[in-house]
């Protein structure tokens, strides 16, 4: 049997023209092609359906499809890698990448080649690669609907919804008119009105998955204008949704099946949504009740779920619905986050990013060709959707950056709000695939459409990273520090953890910082929750939620299990009943915090800066041995949260190493008499020891405690900063008249010649037995002082001393603080708009981190 396939723009999906069930091909039988290039010719091939013998005896393993299969694998997925690490340094995301990637294999690069079509990528190959990449397409947009959280759309400012429908209302009404005004011009497939209508609404709406991945890449999920970004597109796409409905509703129409099959379209839609409202909802909500807290779901619902989606996949492509709503529709009906979005994403997302979505991408390539680009293509079938491509681009830009301005956006976020929103990604390109099933558009449309996401959002993605800087609304120039919180005020600090053990190491300096009626500690608790199983960051304000669901709770009567099990969270717990304990020298107020570990940093120097906080305080991060401290965090990838901090931070920053022994001697002193506790102050000079230094004033006060003040200075003032000495002797002239009196608190000066020396001072005091070591971490220090120590240093946000204190090598079981005080803002901004650029970095390869 000789099968031609279609090699102009009329062919069809390549999931549609496979063999016929009919007329299966068996082993022997000859299959001939012409796909996917108009320029070469027929050719003819034997297609063996069993395993090669090998090539030892003779045989060609590229004539057995699935030894070619195998190959085609391993060149899709390394060519997407491949460009991925090349154009990474242009700060391109990830998607345009995987659409080039996908590019390689067709017709626009290597397919051009006759020799790798026949022996690489033969027609037949090209079946399963169209159906893989399907498969990866409607997996990928189940995940991605699985963690987006529906109820974000009725909780989302008033501002929000108007930027919306601006957004989307604005382009609509001018792509429309746009392709109306050009309708004479088009050839008779695209002048349909749902043609028309169908290439409107894909340049009206941004999709919200799209957003998300973007996003993601470029490290902006957890920014106020990624926040914005996503609760606008996350509006447009719920009504994206039912226009998606009515626009397939419009090609029943337009298909020749007049009003009947419209009717009968729009009552399958009808009772698949109702179907998943009245039914597979309350299944879901029955799996979650079942799962205990903290545990993921049952692998056999995990697989159950998985089936629905192929399951809905079929039923809305049998009734004529595009392929991708049902996964879409199944996806936001699955309750997101811990513990059935969370199962789902840790036990899918890899397979489905790394594996199916490399074949989504080589199927978008193959059809992408930019040699149909040519004079002959362009007047009736390229030119009309190029006018509306920039028609939609500058409309939507143009009435989202406005209407941000309107609500009083900042100039700067709105206009990279209206850069986010013309971003395009896996949704566009699945719809222009659909676009060709639905013979709305031919190869030469789908390829200039494809080209239109590539050029936008390559463009545009370094114009955002550019133009806004996650980190820039942190910076102040107002004092934020312990030194200039004046005496006898109450003092606002940022706690940030992530379980309760860690906690509860914290809170042993806590007691040693002896709030007062007087002075007392105004402490924003800040919960630490990995994203997982949902899309957009949360931060929540526990008070406030609890409050909600009190009332929640007192309309309905009786609340879910599953709403329960949430409540009930020790680290919580643990914040009130440490607020109750000491209410009158302390107020607590607690929240949660659900991001990615790279962008936690933002939500706890966010709430520093809303909240006027004087420091953070921050647990000691590395990953943790078994006999490490209990403010060492197990988790290795929460590394990097303290280093951001410090580099971003709007206040001052003490991390705490608290290595056990403080706490047990808390413990027994509750049941047994107050122990005295020692502490010592290592003062090397400089803005970090002076902020420490002001921290151990504020210690004195307690009487169960006894403090040893020890200033280090250089041999014959070698290496000292004339500024930095008289800052340093004001201070610590201030600290010692203060505490003259004071019997607990004792001064003493060490004259050392380099940093050898300073080690061996350091080591000489442990014979003390110091409970408790403070020091500043590095800035303004004299270099002498610490002359051959910082070549050996490991821990950079401990700083030289405070690494060599907390090392195993000292010795020492006493707990370590470090203090950095805040680095202020001089300059009030940053970035092209006022006057700041580096070109540097745009291109570094390091400027974005990828998971």
């Amino acid at each position: 049997m000789v099968r031609y396939f279609p090699s102009d723009d009329r062919s069809v999906l390549p999931a549609r023209f496979g063999f016929l069930p009919g007329n299966p091909t068996t082993a022997g039988e000859v299959v001939s092609s012409r796909v996917f290039s108009a320029r070469l010719p027929v050719v003819c091939r034997e297609i063996h359906d069993k395993q090669p013998f090998g090539m030892f005896r003779g045989e060609n393993g590229m004539n057995y499809t699935f030894s070619t299969f195998l190959l085609e694998a391993i060149l899709i997925i390394f060519f997407i890698k491949a460009v991925y690490f090349i154009l990474r340094p242009l700060r391109q995301p990830r998607i345009v990448c995987e659409i080039i990637g996908g590019m390689v294999i067709g017709p626009s690069m290597l397919g051009q080649s006759r020799n790798f079509n026949y022996y690489l990528f033969p027609p037949i190959s090209n079946y399963i690669i169209a159906n893989l990449g399907l498969l990866g397409f409607f997996y990928f947009l189940f995940l991605t609907a699985a963690k987006t959280d529906v109820g974000e759309i009725f909780k989302a400012p008033r501002k929000h919804k108007y930027i919306a429908a601006i957004s989307v209302l604005v382009p609509i009404a001018c792509v429309g008119g746009t392709g109306a005004a050009l309708k004479d011009t088009m050839d008779e497939r695209l002048q349909k009105a749902s043609s028309i209508g169908g290439v409107t609404f894909a340049l009206g709406f941004t999709s919200f998955p799209v957003i998300y991945t973007v996003l993601r890449d470029m490290n902006l999920l957890t920014s106020e204008v990624g926040k914005f970004a996503m609760s606008v597109t996350l509006l447009g796409d719920m009504v994206g949704i039912y226009v998606l409905v009515l626009f397939e509703a419009m090609t029943q129409f337009d298909g020749g099946g007049g009003a009947y099959s419209v009717i009968w379209f729009l009552i399958s839609a009808a009772i698949l949504a109702a179907f998943l409202l009245l039914v597979v909802k309350r299944k879901f909500d029955w799996i979650v009740a079942q799962t205990p807290s903290g545990r993921l779901v049952n692998q056999n619902y995990t697989v159950m779920i998985l089936m629905g989606v192929l399951v809905y996949a079929f039923f809305t492509d049998m009734f004529g619905m595009a392929i991708a709503v049902g996964p879409i529709w199944l996806g936001l009906v699955v309750p997101h986050g811990p513990p059935l979005g969370s199962t789902l994403a840790i036990r899918s997302e890899t397979f489905i990013n790394e594996f199916l979505m490399p074949f989504s991408f080589a199927l978008v390539g193959q059809k992408t060709n930019v040699y149909l680009l040519t004079d002959e293509t362009w007047p009736k079938q390229v030119s009309p959707l190029v006018y509306m491509s920039i028609v939609g681009f500058v409309t939507k830009f143009i009435s989202s950056t406005a209407a941000a301005l309107f609500f009083k956006v900042p100039t700067r976020d709105s206009l990279t709000l209206g850069l986010m929103m013309n971003l395009r990604g896996q949704i566009e390109v699945l719809l222009y695939l659909h676009w060709i099933d639905k013979r709305m558009v031919g190869l030469p449309g789908y390829s200039v459409m494809v080209l239109y996401a590539i050029v936008v959002t390559g463009v545009t993605a370094p114009i955002i990273s550019f133009l806004y800087d996650p980190t820039r609304p942190y910076r102040s120039s107002k004092h934020r520090t312990i030194q200039h919180t004046p005496q006898h005020t109450e003092m606002g600090l940022v706690l940030a953890v992530s379980d309760l053990e860690t906690f509860t190491g914290l809170v042993t300096f806590l007691d040693f910082a002896y709030p007062t009626k007087t002075s007392p500690l105004s402490i924003f608790a800040i919960q630490l929750m990995e994203l997982a199983g949902r899309a957009q960051p949360l931060f929540i304000e526990n008070e406030k939620r609890r409050k909600e669901e009190e009332e929640e709770y007192e309309m309905d009567g009786e609340e879910p299990a599953h709403t329960r099990s949430k409540r009930i969270d020790q680290l919580q717990s643990a914040f009130k009943l440490y607020e109750k304990k000491r209410s009158e020298c302390v107020t607590l107020h607690d929240y949660t915090a659900y991001a990615p570990k790279r962008h936690m940093y933002q939500d706890i120097c966010e709430l520093a800066l809303i909240k006027k906080a004087a420091f953070i305080l921050l647990p000691y991060q590395k990953e943790r041995l078994q006999d490490a401290a209990l403010t060492e965090l197990r988790d290795s990838g929460m590394l990097s949260v303290n280093e951001d901090v410090l580099a971003h931070t709007p206040c001052s920053v003490c991390i705490y190493y608290e290595k056990g022994r403080l706490k047990n001697a808390v413990a027994r002193s509750s049941h047994t008499r107050q122990e005295m506790h020692r502490l010592v102050v290592l003062f090397l000079g400089g803005a970090d020891n002076r902020e420490a230094l002001h921290l151990a004033d504020r210690m004195t006060e307690n009487p169960d405690i006894t403090m040893t003040v020890v200033r280090f200075l250089a041999y014959n003032h070698e290496g000292e900063d004339e500024r930095e000495k008289k800052l340093d002797d004001g201070v610590v002239t201030w600290f010692w008249v203060k505490n003259e009196s004071n019997a607990r608190v004792s001064y003493k000066e060490v004259v050392v010649k380099n940093g050898a020396e300073t080690l061996a001072a350091i080591q000489a005091m442990n014979v003390n037995d110091y409970d408790l070591w403070i020091t500043g971490r590095r800035e303004g220090i004299n270099p002498k002082i610490l002359e051959g120590l910082s070549t050996w240093s490991e821990e950079h946000q401990l700083g030289v001393i405070g690494d060599t204190v907390a090392g195993s090598v000292f010795a020492s079981e006493g707990s370590v603080l470090v203090v950095q005080q805040q680095v202020r803002n001089q300059k009030g901004g940053d970035g092209f708009l006022n006057g700041k650029f580096d070109y540097k970095s745009i291109v570094s390869p390091w400027s974005w981190s990828h998971n």
